[in-house]
């Protein structure tokens, strides 16, 4: 561009500004400015809270039925490998004392195994465990005096691997990987070029080989050993699951939304079939409440002036199915290049019917930018009515943070909604900033959906980490969106496709989330009542704020099972009243007292509801 040229794109920059300026202006001072109408809560930013540090201290060994997960590395953390179990419900404790954790049947090694991690007689401890019925599960082990114990010749290292085949059916820890989606998974694309490290294995003939790299070398592999057996996979949890769930993955996905992209779930899953093939009284917190196999979470995003009244519409056919949803509601000010100003008047008085009717209320920020996940973090200053954002095209913006999208959104829903305390996020155009765990957090949220299921490849909720990193979780969990209304083609058209999704999920214990704009009333609510009609009985559709309640009780819930007679006794505490919370036995049960509800299969067993710090005592009798 020459020197006129950028000086009349210049020029017009300038003009367009001041236009938004004057606009500004002239209605404040012809008193036309409904804001000053507005009622701004107090939202006090707090200082960032970090996790302990130490996760021996945070995870600690109370019973025996417990994995013990022993820490080979305290140079390298073990939060994919903790937040996997614990997404899966599986008891474990964190140690870095071999003795400890060889009293316990199932122990995991990470995160590598090398040359230095264990002498001739840990090996030896290691073999013996695994002769007389133990099992090891580990990742990345490269030591050669390992290589008997774990069933392999020689290790390759490589950067350039960006696939695994499972061999389905060839072993128990497989059992949850029956669909196309699940035996093949991507772990980054090609075009990437160099991706992280995974370590390819050649196997011994004792061995038995689960699952492949597109090389051919051997990515997952089990070995039977006496009384028990040893698992081995050649890449890192930290790579496979944590990587995924920050959006990190080299563009693994094969698919952005409205897709099954279980990338991730696979080696989380794995886990849970080793967990239960290889503990035989094993006892898990089940993934999801009152017994079903998986949920629909409804939810709207509320980004259009015309958007809240026909909230309504979806409102009354959710509670004909005896459901409801959660709006996701930009509380917009100010007009700018993109939209006017409508949080006020009617759409106000629209959004509080909403709530009045059950439904719950979140935060879909101030100025809905596209371009929110390169917005800086702000000074925490930000509040209404002084912070004055504004959008000046599809990406662009002045004047905006992201403290400021999440404070002020949280306090003018917070003081204009009776009643109302926004802990639910979800990011305009859903951009994510990095940054965005740290605000939240400290700004008093408690939960977010800014990412899809599809992208993070992962149908579960997670811990989300703070600056979507590696190394230590924000306290926040993340729901990501499974489905959404915009894309090609329109919701009811793919309602089958849907269908499909929900039922995979279903396999798995997963959720959905489903993402409807409420901006019209026509094919879209023709839509979601067709998804309700047809929703399969073992799925329960409810709104996203009353599961991530639940989820966050039951990834917080102690408990501990003592052998009593001829089955066990279950304690537990829970921080937070809790309804519906369901555990999965392996061994059939006969009876449970307590007040528990024992399910149809008589592997499941429901627990009456749970109040706040309040000591609950089950026996659960097993069949003869």
């Amino acid at each position: 561009m020459d020197v006129h040229g950028q000086s009349r794109k210049h020029a017009t920059q300038i003009i367009a500004v001041m236009m938004l300026i004057t606009g500004a202006v002239v209605s404040m001072s012809c008193g036309h400015d409904p804001a000053r109408e507005l009622h701004a809560a107090s939202v006090p930013v707090r200082s960032l809270v970090h996790p302990t540090g130490d996760p021996a201290v945070e995870f600690p060994e109370s019973f025996p039925m417990q994995v013990a997960v022993y820490w080979t590395d305290r140079n390298e953390n073990v939060l994919a490998m903790t937040d996997s179990l614990g997404v899966m419900g599986i008891p474990f404790f964190v140690t870095r004392n071999l003795n400890q954790a060889l009293r316990h049947r199932l122990v995991v090694l990470y995160p590598e195994t090398d040359a230095r991690t264990f002498d001739e007689q840990q090996i030896n401890q290691l073999r013996v465990h695994v002769e007389n019925g133990g099992s090891l599960f580990a990742v990345n082990v490269l030591a050669g005096s390992a290589r008997p114990l774990f069933g392999f010749s020689g290790v390759s290292p490589s950067r350039r691997r960006y696939r695994v085949n499972f061999a389905s059916g060839s072993d128990p820890i497989l059992r949850y990987l029956n669909r196309a989606e699940e035996l093949e998974v991507p772990l980054g694309s090609p075009r990437a070029g160099d991706i992280f490290w995974t370590n390819g294995y050649a196997a011994q003939e004792s061995a038995t080989v689960l699952g492949r790299f597109e090389d051919g070398s051997v990515a997952l592999l089990t070995n039977h050993l006496g009384k028990g057996r040893t698992y081995l996979a050649g890449v890192s949890y930290n790579d496979v699951v944590l990587r995924n769930q920050v959006d990190r993955d080299f563009n693994a996905e094969r698919h952005y939304v409205n897709a099954f992209e279980p990338g991730a779930d696979v080696w989380i899953l794995l886990l849970r079939a080793w967990y239960e093939s290889s503990q035989p009284d094993a006892v898990r917190l089940d993934t999801m409440p009152s017994g079903k196999n998986s949920v629909l979470l409804l939810s709207h995003d509320v980004d259009w002036e015309n958007s809240f009244r026909p909230g309504l519409d979806f409102v009354y056919v959710e509670r004909k199915y005896g459901a409801s949803s959660t709006f996701f509601v930009q509380a917009k000010y100010v007009s700018d290049a993109n939209s006017k100003a409508f949080f006020f008047g009617k759409d106000l008085q629209d959004l509080i019917r909403l709530q009045a009717a059950g439904s719950s209320v979140g935060s879909h920020s101030i100025i809905h930018s596209r371009g929110f996940n390169k917005f800086e973090l702000g000074s925490g200053q930000e509040t209404f009515p002084t912070y004055q954002p504004r959008g000046t095209g599809f990406e662009s913006s002045t004047g905006a943070t992201v403290f400021g999208e999440v404070r002020v959104s949280k306090e003018l829903l917070d003081g204009n909604l009776p009643g109302q305390n926004t802990v639910f996020f979800r990011a305009g155009h859903l951009r994510v900033p990095h940054s965005l765990p740290e605000a939240l957090q400290r700004c008093g949220y408690e939960f977010d959906s800014s990412f899809t299921a599809d992208d993070v490849l992962t149908n579960f909720p997670y811990p989300l980490p703070l600056n979507l990193g590696f190394d230590e979780d924000s306290g926040l969990y993340e729901f990501p969106v499974t489905f959404e209304d915009e894309a090609s083609p329109p919701l009811a058209q793919r309602i089958d496709q849907t269908l499909d999704v929900i039922r995979a999920n279903a396999e798995n214990g997963a959720m959905n989330v489903l993402l409807i704009h409420s901006n019209e009333t026509g094919s879209k609510l023709a839509a979601e009542e067709e998804l309700l009609r047809r929703l399969p009985s073992d799925v329960a559709a409810e709104d996203m704020l009353t599961f991530a309640r639940f989820w966050r009780a039951r990834d917080r819930l102690q408990w501990r099972t003592t052998v009593s007679g001829a089955g066990v006794l279950l304690a537990l505490r829970s921080a937070e009243d809790v309804h519906g919370m369901t555990l999965d036995f392996s061994r059939q049960i006969d009876q449970a007292d307590g007040g528990a509800t024992l399910l149809p299969d008589h592997h499941r067993i429901v627990l009456p509801e749970i109040r706040a710090n309040e000591d609950v005592l089950i026996h659960v009798h097993y069949m003869p």
